[in-house]
């Protein structure tokens, strides 16, 4: 209440990316951590193993909120089970010119068509280690590549080699990002061709790394479009199945507008509520297709504790939360997991 009638109206009058650089600025800083901790992110722990991890609770930051990795302490701090980080490139780049974020707030959703901005992998490297110093310990943190916006598309295999031997040591997990709207030709990485280059290559160097720093194998994701056509889903399916992956992050934004009423909208990525239904129909799909073979993280428009359940309800092992988070503010993670944590224990 305290953020949908305060905080919100008035981050809402401030251009969406200006709102998002204050509030990342400001949650960096940690100064507030103690104050979110106390009133959002006191939930009890529910320990589940997915791949090689242990999450202390089911529902995690979705990549693109946290690009640099400098806020880590703070979705810590408000009871998140896990944050993934990101989207990173070997070097930095500036993203698309603004504007670039819009809200449709009428229908709970977002555009953005920001085009991997980040701080490079070496910056962004060293924000996390200083980041992960400090959290607790029962908290997974997932890495987030993609590929430079000139880097052809036969040669981003080494876009993903790079930042992913970078992150090695202090990365969770890996998410593999060839799915945004947002950087021209990246969805073509989602053709066979190209992403089974990419993932056997991942694999690869997985194993070299693993024997170099007597580190575990890393679990890996794909994070998908939800524009792929069931046959091209099916081809994606496939070659994670084949390349031994982890699992796969259903969904990222979407280039469609058939959710929302006929009208004039800013080109990018759409994401919140008119996601939610696309996004459930490929988990569904991705659950029965792999047939246990690949873990499902569930992405896409949930703002309650119901569109959580939804998706877990689906065959998903995680569910991330964006949009979400900025419509309802950062009590929201402690909302859904005490929830869910009733719903598990109350016949017990």
């Amino acid at each position: 209440m305290f953020y949908s009638k305060l905080i919100r109206p008035v981050l809402f009058r401030l251009d969406a990316e200006k709102a998002h650089d204050i509030t990342i600025k400001i949650l960096s800083k940690g100064i507030l951590n103690p104050l979110i901790k106390s009133f959002c992110g006191q939930v009890s722990h529910m320990p589940l193993k997915v791949g090689k991890l242990n999450f202390r609770n089911p529902l995690g930051l979705a990549a693109g909120f946290d690009k640099n990795s400098v806020a880590l302490r703070s979705w810590d701090a408000m009871g998140f089970g896990f944050a993934e980080v990101g989207t990173v490139t070997p070097l930095p780049q500036e993203g698309n010119p603004r504007p670039r974020i819009f809200r449709i707030t009428d229908h709970y959703a977002v555009i953005n068509r920001l085009g991997f901005n980040n701080c490079g992998a070496d910056q962004f490297e060293k924000n996390l280690r200083k980041q992960k110093e400090k959290l607790s310990k029962n908290f997974i943190v997932g890495v987030n590549l993609g590929k430079n916006k000139h880097t052809e598309l036969d040669d981003a295999y080494h876009d993903y080699r790079f930042t992913f031997e970078k992150c090695f040591e202090d990365a969770d997990y890996f998410t593999i990002n060839v799915s945004s709207p947002n950087t021209e030709g990246l969805r073509q990485l989602q053709q066979k061709k190209y992403l089974n280059e990419i993932l056997k290559s991942l694999q690869d160097l997985n194993t070299e790394l693993d024997e170099k720093f007597s580190e575990k194998k890393k679990d890996i994701f794909l994070k998908i479009s939800p524009d792929l056509t069931l046959a091209e889903l099916d081809d994606v399916i496939d070659v994670c199945i084949d390349n031994k992956l982890t699992g796969i992050i259903a969904t990222n934004t979407t280039v469609s507008r058939n959710t929302l009423p006929e009208g004039s909208y800013e080109q990018g990525g759409l994401s919140g509520k008119p996601l939610r239904e696309i996004s459930n129909a490929l988990i569904k799909h991705v659950v029965k297709l792999s047939e246990g073979k690949l873990i499902v993280i569930a992405c896409g428009g949930v703002f309650s504790y119901d569109d959580f359940k939804e998706k877990i309800d689906l065959g998903a092992s995680l569910v991330q939360i964006y949009t979400g988070l900025i419509y309802e503010g950062p009590c929201l993670p402690k909302k859904i997991i005490r929830k869910y944590h009733e719903s598990l224990y109350k016949d017990k």
